[in-house]
């Protein structure tokens, strides 16, 4: 991704969409998408790649100048869940956070950070129904 100077967004994604989904979707934000592929089926379920992909994300906003604890995470469906359960245990993981979004979340499903299913989803996590909901937050 080039530095535009523009705020990064780090986007988790259901398994089954792709990356070209969501950019279509969010064609209107204004920032630099950083779409991570990650498998929920894997031993750890998905958290080392969803962790290296908040690195990257952080390191890239270092990079533009910008705050690394003003990361937004906008997650999809399971990538909700996920993002929900990075912002239950974002301190203890020694991550920070700005935004996080969650949309259409699967909320039976487990959280790849507890493996158990989010019952109390935290105050700061902005609950959306659609995709369009989210450009309107962002822009």
């Amino acid at each position: 991704m080039a530095s535009s100077g523009r705020p990064i967004v780090l986007v988790w994604l259901d398994p089954g969409q792709t990356g070209d989904d969501t950019r279509a979707l969010l064609a209107d934000v204004p920032t630099d998408l950083l779409v991570a592929h990650w498998d929920p089926n894997v031993d750890d379920a998905g958290r080392t790649d969803l962790l290296a992909s908040v690195r990257d994300a952080r390191d890239r906003i270092t990079a533009q100048g910008g705050n690394p604890d003003e990361l937004t995470v906008v997650g999809f469906g399971l990538g909700a869940v996920a993002a929900a359960g990075l912002a239950r245990y974002a301190r203890r993981l020694g991550i920070g956070l700005g935004r996080v979004i969650a949309v259409a979340g699967t909320w039976d499903e487990p959280d790849p950070f507890s493996g158990t299913p989010i019952e109390d989803i935290p105050d700061r996590v902005e609950l959306v129904d659609r995709a369009d909901q989210v450009a309107a937050i962002l822009n």
